[in-house]
């Protein structure tokens, strides 16, 4: 057996993007059927308990890791911030502005501020309003990454990288924890994102062990099963352990399906699941999107014939989506042309 450097993270980066959002296309339909009650055993019942959403985690998880190459072939500050801020609030302003409208203005009638406080993530904070919740995660992960980059690109060898990692996410548990005694409705709205910061921050110190060939796949190994132990003593009330267990444990698999992928030729399966990782972003917002304009008008998305259409629609209009937001990036950057 060959050994496997950590740089196959990144070899595969796109392919694991892909199954993650595959991932939590799945977990939302067993979301869907747990919510409802309907044919809630099974597959569907053990993927919610032990899965659940930690393929956001390992999303978080590449989203880092690939974020450290990029920031070390071009590491311009403002030119990160206008690439990736362009990258998804263009997509996401296409989708959430007119959703908000329907939903908010032509809906439930609340009026245009409450739209507005839902597109700028106030009502996240306030009412726990989850529909897009990651893209705000993002643009936070975004802004605080050059920082984060300067700690991970100055740690003087693996030891010191993974002390600093330790220390940054033990201060993210300490403050998740002191909100959790304080300010329990504000940590019951705002968990789903302040939990996954450290996965995020994880994926950054492991792009560096990646970029620099680490070999280091025994820890993934002690990682995978340590954590699916751990998966079968999942306590009830306990988020913060849970979070971090499932996360742990899916960026494990993935660890585990990139070395898979390096020794066997899967190559026509790689380029299909890059295809959905290269549409991560949109497939998220038009899936999330679809998926709450269908169960709002009563189409069920925990039956299946609902979740086919769901799927597929979401596949198509990703595309399209996609498609568009090319064309305005392209706009935008011969009017800045022209412009100079």
């Amino acid at each position: 057996m060959r050994k496997t450097s950590n740089s196959v993270l990144s070899q595969y980066r796109g392919a694991l993007m892909g199954i993650s959002i595959i991932l939590i296309i799945v977990f939302h339909f067993t979301d869907d059927c747990h919510y409802y009650s309907y044919h809630f055993s099974g597959w569907i019942s053990f993927f919610w308990r032990y899965i659940s959403s930690s393929s956001v985690d390992a999303f978080l998880f590449f989203s880092g890791l690939g974020l450290y190459y990029s920031m070390k072939k071009r590491s311009d500050i403002r030119s990160f911030y206008i690439r990736r801020l362009k990258r998804i609030l263009i997509p996401y302003c296409i989708v959430a502005v007119p959703s908000y409208i329907l939903l908010d203005v032509c809906v439930d009638k609340t009026g245009w501020g409450e739209a507005i406080k839902d597109f700028t993530f106030i009502t996240f904070f306030s009412d726990g309003d989850r529909l897009y919740w990651y893209i705000g995660l993002m643009l936070l992960c975004y802004l605080i990454y050059p920082y984060i980059f300067q700690i991970v690109d100055s740690a003087r060898d693996a030891i010191d990288g993974e002390i600093r990692l330790l220390s940054i996410v033990s201060a993210i548990t300490v403050l998740a924890l002191v909100i959790a005694l304080y300010e329990k409705d504000m940590f019951g709205n705002v968990n789903i994102a302040l939990l996954r910061l450290p996965v995020f921050i994880a994926g950054c110190f492991y792009g560096r062990s990646s970029y620099e060939k680490r070999e280091s796949y025994w820890k993934w190994m002690i990682f995978l099963a340590l954590s699916g132990y751990l998966l079968t003593m999942l306590p009830s009330g306990s988020p913060i352990f849970a979070r971090y267990v499932t996360g742990i444990f899916n960026i494990s698999c993935c660890a585990g399906i990139a070395w898979i992928f390096s020794h066997l030729s899967m190559r026509p399966v790689i380029r299909i699941l890059e295809w959905f990782g290269a549409h991560s972003l949109e497939l998220y917002l038009v899936h999330v999107t679809i998926r709450k304009f269908m169960k709002r008008t009563a189409f069920h998305t925990c039956r299946l014939r609902y979740e086919l259409v769901l799927v597929c629609s979401s596949i198509v209009i990703a595309w399209i989506l996609q498609i568009l937001v090319r064309y305005i990036t392209d706009y935008l950057l011969k009017e800045k042309r022209r412009g100079i």
